[in-house]
């Protein structure tokens, strides 16, 4: 995340833009969580190419904070693999109630054992909820997460001006 630029918006890293991003959701919604992908407490990297079960890590952010306190933040945290499906997972284990999950993500949408379709299929079982799934890949490459059949789902492939307004909409049903 701290290294190469985010498509469509030369000399901008995913970590700035992802800190940039949280800072926007803190601001606008009343109700968010904001987490981070992190390598196990068992240590390792837990990504693709490890052995290890990749993490999250809950983020105190606040719409109070300054960009530059947010990116200090994200860097505290120790980076781990990018398991695209662990939001929902997380909030299924939890019974945590939320409306849409949004992925910020350098190109990395590697998943573990289970797919992020498959998480959010279960995310919406166990909670009854119609929620949502964006994920944003800011450096380009070619990837899909998203069923192309199921209209709750997003992928974003860079990242520009309007981005937030598109999210919003998307989330909100207006697109």
């Amino acid at each position: 995340m701290g290294s190469g630029t985010i498509a469509g918006v030369p000399g901008l890293t995913p970590r700035i833009g992802s800190a940039a991003m949280a800072l926007v959701t803190a601001a606008t919604e009343a109700q968010h969580q904001i987490v981070g992908f992190s390598a196990p407490s068992s240590g390792g990297y837990g990504g693709r190419w490890d052995t290890g079960q990749a993490g999250l890590t809950q983020l105190d952010i606040s719409a109070r904070q300054r960009l530059d306190n947010v990116i200090k933040t994200i860097e505290k945290v120790p980076m781990g693999g990018t398991d695209c499906a662990l939001p929902m997972v997380w909030a299924t284990s939890k019974k945590l109630k939320f409306d849409a999950f949004v992925v910020y993500t350098d190109n990395e949408t590697w998943h573990g054992q289970v797919h992020p379709v498959q998480a959010l299929q279960q995310y919406r079982q166990q909670s009854g909820i119609d929620a949502k799934l964006i994920v944003i890949a800011m450096v380009a490459n070619q990837f899909s997460i998203a069923d192309p059949n199921d209209a709750g789902m997003l992928d974003c492939v860079g990242f520009n001006t309007d981005t937030p307004a598109i999210l919003s909409d998307f989330i909100r049903g207006s697109i």
